[in-house]
């Protein structure tokens, strides 16, 4: 079953959650753990997931995918 996860008034399919800590740089070989190194790891666990929004909760991210409004299509 997915997680659905509102913002706000806007819902989002959580794909993964992840520690904050398992988006250290130096975990992945880069000598830098500043927020800027920490965000370029981020985006690559974004991307394999294809998703396109995250979300901060308490120590870890949250992977999602923006839920859209349905079109009523005539």
């Amino acid at each position: 079953m997915k997680q659905i996860y509102y913002n706000g008034d806007r819902p989002y399919q959580v794909v993964r959650t992840i520690k904050i800590q398992d988006c250290n740089p130096r975990n992945f070989g880069i000598p830098r753990d500043d927020e800027q190194a920490y965000m370029k790891v981020l985006k690559v666990w974004v991307e394999s997931h294809n998703c396109d929004h995250v979300l901060k909760q308490n120590n870890s991210y949250l992977l999602c995918r923006t839920i859209k409004d349905a079109e009523i299509i005539e």
